[in-house]
């Protein structure tokens, strides 16, 4: 079965493939951000083998190497499509569920229909998502915002 046609007024979208799910896109978005990751450092001072000054003793040398890692939040704007795979990550993750959150969460980058961009975020949950205002116009349920909470994130190969 082929993937499908997502028709916008715009040339790019941003499609959520969530693991273990059956269905082939589990929510597509217009906006993202929070592409975020940041490194600790830890910074502290030796002395070396270096003579150093009037005192002719060891000098000081600073080093800083790489501490504990942190990822952002990734905020997902104005969904169009969310499967119900989704709906059910958010309950388990609201009804404690921790043993049976998502691994990984990906997210691809389309251009006019062809990925260009493939993100990984690993042990990734949702913190926070808001349902678009509801008329009587139209059933469907759209997704205004996720947030989703990650560990880390890289590119894959599109």
């Amino acid at each position: 079965m082929s993937n499908p046609t997502v028709l916008m007024a715009s040339s790019f979208a941003i499609s959520l493939q969530l693991d273990g799910s059956k269905d082939s896109v589990d929510g597509v978005f217009m906006g993202c951000d929070g592409f975020d990751f940041t490194q600790e450092i830890i910074q502290f001072r030796e002395v070396t083998g270096n003579r150093w000054g009037k005192a002719n003793k060891g000098s000081l040398q600073l080093t800083k190497i790489p501490g504990n890692a942190e990822g952002g939040n990734l905020t997902l704007r104005r969904g169009m499509n969310i499967s119900m795979s989704m709906w059910k990550w958010f309950e388990l993750v609201q009804g404690g569920n921790w043993f049976k959150q998502r691994k990984i969460a990906s997210l691809t980058l389309h251009e006019n229909g062809v990925p260009k961009a493939v993100f990984e975020f690993t042990e990734a949950w949702p913190t926070r998502y808001r349902v678009g205002e509801m008329t009587t116009d139209t059933s469907d349920v759209e997704i205004e915002e996720v947030e989703i909470a990650y560990e880390g994130f890289k590119r894959i190969p599109a």
